[in-house]
């Protein structure tokens, strides 16, 4: 998730004009220069803020002939601040020179992201494009078919976050939507699949909440080889759950059903605070929900000294249980998944003094003195990593100038070895 902060700013201000444009290649020059030559001078490129195409000049062969097109986004200078003036401008080479071969109006102001992909069961390529007013009030997504030399749309449709992923056992990923927020409408999610004939077929599911925002899209494999999709979506401004959908066909007919509410579930079990997005902690291509509990010791104390430990909850079969507990700590980047013989038996302790987690022998009721099975400090330069590795501990994992440092604890039947640590830690690098 990308957080822009932006103080002091005036309405208008375009971002393309704040910065200096990056110096072209000897190919993107020529593709300029043809450009200039069918459009004028008076133009300025425009570049995608986000996916795998930043650059204003995309090159792919977008018709299937077996040579590349050049796709260019531009504005017209000197436009009335009511109009866009953004196009887009088709060149392709003939002859050894890039010629202008189509040029179109856009959908917005700004570009989202762009993708070029083959959709559902149709083998043409597809330019997808996602476009923002200047103001970032709206959204629209626009699919284009380029043939004999035109551009043409298929789709537009109003949106908050899209991606393209394989949601069926078609050889072709299919375009997901989640649909624009507001007050008067529930939030939806609509995957469309492209048919031969170049007909959309849209799948739609309209959520129970009145979601304010979207978070994440992920994706999992369920046993059958579908794909689910995992959907982070925000509540107010604090609180994120989940909802996860998939393709089925019922009686015959395709649908995008909840599997959430199939195990007997729905999403406002899933309620956490923003940032604990769902993720696939164990790398076993199912994405785990997490949800937070307090640490043991900690159910009476005032809920800001409450240590919270991250229960990751899996889907599997129709069934919602927990797969691992964990103390998560986004901060220093990583999640200690807790030893099924710590579970209930052990809790956290921030160590003011040491600037450390300890992790203690938990037996009832809260003591002065809990046994430590494990300490955790996180060095941010190379003298304080000496002086902790000189003292005993044992360095885990670095990433640039910080370093994780480990120290287990002989206490019995619940101490752990190095080799058990290296298995419970998870680095979020």
């Amino acid at each position: 998730m990308f957080l822009w902060f932006c103080t002091g700013c005036s309405i208008g201000i375009n971002v393309d004009t704040m910065l200096t444009p990056p110096k072209l290649s000897g190919e993107q020059e020529q593709i300029y220069q043809a450009l200039q030559e069918t459009v004028g001078t008076g133009i300025r490129l425009k570049y995608p803020k986000s996916g795998s195409y930043l650059s204003a000049f995309i090159i792919s062969d977008i018709d299937a002939d077996e040579s590349d097109e050049a796709i260019v986004f531009y504005e017209k200078n000197n436009m009335p601040a009511t109009e866009s003036g953004l196009r887009i401008n088709i060149l392709d080479k003939i002859d050894n020179h890039w010629q202008s071969i189509c040029d179109r109006e856009a959908e917005g102001s700004e570009i989202e992201k762009v993708v070029i992909s083959k959709l559902g069961n149709s083998e043409k390529m597809n330019l997808i494009v996602g476009y923002s007013t200047a103001n970032q009030s709206e959204k629209y997504i626009s699919v284009y078919a380029y043939e004999n030399h035109y551009l043409e749309q298929t789709l537009k449709h109003s949106y908050a976050l899209f991606d393209i992923a394989q949601t069926d056992k078609d050889e072709n990923p299919d375009l997901i939507l989640l649909g624009a927020v507001s007050a008067s409408e529930p939030a939806y999610t609509a995957v469309y699949c492209l048919a031969e004939d170049g007909m959309y077929h849209e799948y739609k599911y309209r959520f129970a909440d009145h979601y304010t925002d979207y978070h994440q899209l992920i994706y999992g494999n369920l046993s059958d080889g579908r794909t689910a999709l995992y959907i982070d979506a925000a509540t107010g401004t604090s609180n994120i759950q989940t909802e996860i959908l998939c393709l089925e066909e019922i009686q015959g007919e395709l649908q995008l059903v909840n599997l959430l509410q199939r195990c007997g579930k729905n999403a406002e079990e899933t309620v956490r605070r923003a940032g604990l997005s769902c993720m696939d902690i164990d790398h076993d291509n199912i994405p785990e929900i997490p949800v937070q509990t307090v640490f043991s010791g900690y159910e009476t104390v005032a809920e800001s000294e409450q240590i919270r430990q991250t229960n990751w909850l899996m889907m599997q079969d129709n069934i919602i249980f927990r797969e691992y507990c964990s103390y998560y700590n986004a901060n220093d980047g990583y999640v200690f998944l807790l030893p099924e013989s710590w579970q209930e038996h052990v809790t956290v302790i921030k160590d003011t003094t040491e600037n450390e987690i300890q992790f203690c022998v938990y037996q009832g009721e809260w003591q002065e003195e809990m046994p430590v099975l494990l300490r955790i400090y996180m060095a941010y330069d190379e003298a304080d990593r000496d002086d902790h590795l000189g003292n005993g501990y044992q360095l885990l994992h670095t990433k640039g100038t910080a370093s994780c440092l480990v120290k287990p604890e002989e206490n019995q039947d619940l101490s752990l070895t190095i080799g058990d640590l290296l298995l419970c830690f998870q680095f979020l690098d």
